[in-house]
């Protein structure tokens, strides 16, 4: 296999499960600014207690998060590393900023969150919970940011192959930014509901009802169901944008070959590249028009538009776009069944919900995943969209460097996975109460 081929592999899995965590980081801490202030102004113990559960659920996705974001930088700057020396004056500054506000809002205030452990009401630790949970959005922005800039490069003129800088607003504020920024924190707040529920739901089958987890299914339950109806809002809107700034890219995603009027939108197909050709294609009439354009007979671009070699891979961006398309559409159904069964007092009762909500655990994470699938590779073959090719940053030396790292990454993802899997039950099943002996004596 080609250096390039494994160069992309090698970035696919290792930025795929870095994603992960940071994912979850962001509705996790939303989630417990949300129970902290609660606590704050009901004095509910039960409020304290869940929000001492999950946090340390988040202490256990936060420490995974920064180890594989550590890792991830490195095999971009040793792997890529053609693409900083292009595009340093773009994205070095707003990589740093990022970094500054990791370090200071996120490292400083979580050991706060930690170690604040005394049952009294606490506007300090309130504010260290708030302060974290506004730099895990604030690195979300600078990271969104960058991305979204690689696939609408603005504020920037080129010369001789670099960027300088013409504006660092329009660098930052890129055409495609805002309406990622915002698909992506809904997505995080999806993803971490459905954790909640989920892990509730599975606390409950093993344990029984307790206060807690009572609360948390009731609440993970809650915010899932209206996130995951705000994010088809945010998500339809996103596909527009898709349209107009990155008419390939979208191409791709609905496997629409031909610039076409009334176009229709595939349920199900077998793109097939070499003939330019859908195969077996399910389709529903002029649907693809309507959603896009307002309009039966709108206009859809087609793949057909540019060379084959600009073209990403049809395949995998049209497949990974269904799945996410058929996640969403899960996890819809699920909780409007589940908010069903609670406003009819049957939630507790009703056993086979919660083990559909134990098996819907991981189904905000796949559709996040098959997400940024499409959107990197549906901007490919560019790093930064019709400017810079992935082929020409390139820098690793051998395909056996590149497998022997890949090695090294996927063994340590594979047992940083497992310890996380096992800390996760350990807190959940019991291990919460051994934390609280442990941090009463730090206290």
């Amino acid at each position: 296999m080609d250096i390039e081929t494994l160069s992309r592999i090698q970035f696919g899995f290792t930025a795929g499960f870095h994603i992960i965590f940071p994912t979850l980081l962001i509705g996790l801490s939303t989630f417990l600014s949300f129970l902290y202030w609660r606590w704050l102004r009901t004095n509910d113990q039960v409020f304290l207690d869940t929000y001492t559960l999950w946090l340390n659920i988040l202490a256990v996705v936060y420490v995974v998060a920064a180890i594989s974001g550590i890792a991830l930088s490195a095999q971009l700057d040793n792997v890529f590393g053609g693409f900083y020396e292009k595009a340093q004056t773009a994205l070095i500054p707003v990589r740093e900023v990022e970094l500054m506000f990791a370090i200071l809002l996120e490292g400083g205030c979580i050991g706060v969150m930690l170690l604040h452990r005394r049952k009294e009401r606490s506007y300090g630790r309130f504010t260290a919970t708030l302060l974290f949970n506004f730099g895990i959005f604030l690195t979300a922005f600078f990271v969104i940011s960058r991305n979204s800039w690689m696939n609408t490069p603005t504020g920037v003129e080129w010369l001789q192959g670099e960027a300088v800088v013409l504006s660092h607003w329009a660098v930052i504020f890129n055409p495609s930014f805002p309406l990622r920024y915002f698909h992506m924190l809904i997505a995080g707040l999806m993803a971490s509901a459905f954790l909640v529920m989920g892990l509730s739901a599975c606390r409950y089958l093993k344990n029984g009802s307790d206060a807690v987890t009572k609360k948390s299914m009731v609440l993970g339950l809650s915010a899932a169901f209206f996130f995951t109806i705000a994010q088809f809002i945010i998500g339809h809107f996103h596909g527009h944008d898709v349209l107009t700034n990155q008419p390939v890219k979208f191409a791709a995603m609905e496997g629409q070959w031909e610039t076409e009027r009334g176009a229709s939108f595939k349920v199900f197909a077998i793109p097939d590249s070499r003939n330019e050709e859908n195969l077996y294609s399910v389709e529903i009439p002029k649907a693809l028009s309507l959603l896009m354009t307002f309009d039966t007979n709108g206009e859809i671009k087609g793949l057909k538009e540019v060379a084959p070699e600009e073209r990403p891979n049809v395949a995998i961006v049209f497949y990974s776009f269904r799945i996410m398309i058929v996640m969403a559409l899960l996890m819809l159904i699920t909780v409007v069944i589940g908010m069903r069964l609670m406003y009819q007092n049957k939630l507790e009762s009703s056993r086979w919900f919660l083990k559909l909500a134990v098996i819907m655990v991981p189904s905000g994470l796949i559709a996040v995943i098959s997400g940024w699938v499409v959107a990197e590779v549906g901007r490919q073959p560019w790093t930064v969209y019709g400017v810079i090719k992935t082929a020409d940053i390139i820098t690793a030396q051998s395909s056996d460097q590149l497998l022997m790292s890949m090695t090294i990454f996927g063994l340590s993802y594979l047992l940083m996975g497992i310890i996380t899997i096992v800390l996760f039950r350990y807190i959940l099943f019991g291990g919460g109460r051994v934390y609280e002996n442990i941090y009463a004596k730090i206290s």
